[in-house]
């Protein structure tokens, strides 16, 4: 039940970065919603930094989201990638991608340079 999801920030950029977290949603995993709360945080994602990027995300997450609940942060392992509903994200803050189970659902978003 629910429409799940998990989100992964990357930028290959900067592929020592690792990623510090997954992001569970439980009712926002839709692929127009993901793409909606990338692009409203993508000015407040530090390019450069991915643990950064990833907090403003989950911030952005959790103000849409009524009460910020559903949204929680999961280890950034095989185990706790979501493989139901709508599967896993990556956002690559490199190229401006969002991949859902590694098919491109948008492009050319630009992230923050400060």
């Amino acid at each position: 039940m629910g429409n799940r999801a998990t989100i992964e920030v990357i930028n290959k950029d900067y592929s020592w970065q690792e990623t510090p977290c997954y992001i569970y949603v439980h009712w926002s995993g839709s692929p127009e919603t993901v793409t909606e709360l990338v692009k409203g945080a993508s000015s407040n994602m530090r390019k450069s930094d991915i643990n950064y990027a990833t907090a403003r995300l989950i911030a952005h997450i959790c103000n849409y989201v009524e009460g910020g609940l559903s949204v929680g942060v999961q280890p950034a392992t095989d185990q706790y990638k979501e493989v139901g509903t709508n599967g896993h994200y990556v956002i690559d803050m490199s190229n401006g991608h969002i991949k859902n189970d590694g098919k491109l659902i948008a492009d050319g978003i630009q992230f923050g340079n400060f």
